[in-house]
């Protein structure tokens, strides 16, 4: 049978979308890594909307936000005891995580958290188990307090394996650490720890899944091989294990806010929705905020507008002929949609019943009797921009076992 999702997992996937939140000491000093020199001083926040960005967020449909309480520099955006180098020594002196963790549990949004391994202003690092356990404390100082989560909890933890290779090696010991946050946070999800947290990295940061996108990973390993791990007839037994792909990117060309950063454009955004939800993935947005603390117009304008032509999309089921639920016995089997008159189709939409597994290991779509489109994956949800008039619609399945579709929605333009 193979791997199937857990609650924490399959409510991610229902949520689709999650709101990735960089902002700090990069924000002021106009970098994307900083080098933990920047002084205090250079931390010129005077206010931060903190109700205004998460009521937003949530208007715009998002259930999560991930926000980055420490990045590479080390600065960290909360009043911490372990360094002097946080939010507390600078002008603003307001504990930021503290701040936003209380409108997330106000507008309940679940929060999860950024906290880097790789520290480039911490003297330990690169010194093996005493730079492990500067980490280890600085998980349990976040973890044990109330303050910090919604109603004082987080759905995930971001550990972030980037670095520079001009920085010394340091051995992570992610055993130690991944209990540490899983003792206080049973049923959160883990990035970055390969085979171990639920999730992982779809290879890039453009917001695309790969094809195939398939939710199995090795069990007991922390690398991806991306050539060479995702094949949609290999996984299927006890030997594996079920991990939700999320594809990070931003709205603009950086993660964090720049004067003159330019926005993403509306089709490249329609199609990274595409190319992540519509691949079985989900997309973690960042949206950065700027010095004022707010989320620029321009990008908000953009964000608004993208979602409108989405859910438009969705506007116009053929409910008549939607498929809802079907068993599927191994081998090939097939679904014909036949339309009295000629549809103006805009999209399709095809959902594996992923409770049970995935399972489906080849499909293809043929349109007045030629083939349109064939993938080896389905998984959470799959969708196909058509645009095309139709009098037929046939889709072929080929399952390795029992497969299950749980949907088979056509839309009108």
């Amino acid at each position: 049978m193979g791997p199937r999702p857990n609650k924490a997992q399959l409510r991610y996937y229902e949520e689709e979308i999650a709101c990735f939140l960089h902002f700090g000491m990069n924000t002021f000093t106009d970098v994307e890594w900083g080098d933990g020199k920047a002084t205090f001083d250079d931390f010129e926040l005077e206010e931060f909307d903190f109700d205004g960005y998460v009521r937003t967020i949530k208007d715009i449909g998002f259930k999560r936000l991930i926000f980055t309480a420490k990045h590479h520099d080390g600065f960290c955006m909360w009043h911490t005891k372990l360094t002097d180098y946080h939010i507390g020594n600078t002008k603003y002196k307001k504990d930021f995580l503290a701040e936003l963790s209380k409108s997330c549990t106000k507008y309940d949004i679940d929060m999860g958290i950024y906290l880097s391994p790789w520290d480039v202003h911490e003297k330990s690092y690169g010194k093996g188990e005493m730079y492990n356990q500067f980490y280890l404390r600085q998980i349990e100082e976040i973890c044990r307090d109330d303050r910090y989560g919604n109603n004082g909890k987080f759905v995930e933890w971001w550990f972030d394996g980037a670095k520079d290779p001009k920085f010394p090696d340091q051995m992570y010991e992610f055993g130690k650490w991944m209990e540490m946050v899983r003792r206080h946070n049973p049923d959160i999800l883990m990035f970055g720890v390969g085979a171990y947290g639920g999730i992982h990295w779809v290879g890039n940061e453009k917001g695309y899944a790969m094809e195939p996108n398939i939710s199995r990973l090795p069990k007991g390993i922390f690398e991806i091989d991306y050539d060479t791990m995702f094949d949609p007839k290999v996984g299927h037994d006890d030997n594996y294990v079920w991990s939700v792909a999320e594809a990070d990117t931003c709205t603009t060309d950086g993660w964090f806010w720049h004067k003159d950063e330019k926005v993403k454009s509306h089709e490249e955004m329609v199609n990274i929705y595409m190319k992540s939800v519509g691949r079985s993935a989900v997309l973690l947005l960042n949206i950065a905020a700027d010095r004022d603390g707010k989320i620029p117009k321009t990008v908000l304008d953009r964000v608004l507008d993208v979602k409108k032509d989405i859910c438009k999309m969705f506007e116009k089921p053929i409910s008549c002929n939607s498929v809802v639920e079907t068993n599927l016995i191994e081998g090939i089997n097939s679904h014909v949609f036949t339309f009295e008159d000629r549809v103006n189709i805009k999209m399709i939409e095809i959902m594996e019943q992923i409770e049970f597994g995935q399972n489906i290991v080849e499909a293809r779509v043929y349109i007045d009797g030629k083939l349109f489109e064939s993938f080896e994956s389905i998984g959470y949800k799959r969708l196909m921009i058509v645009d095309k008039i139709a009098k037929e619609i046939r889709f072929e399945f080929k399952s390795m076992g029992d497969a299950h579709i749980k949907k088979i929605e056509i839309y009108e333009v």
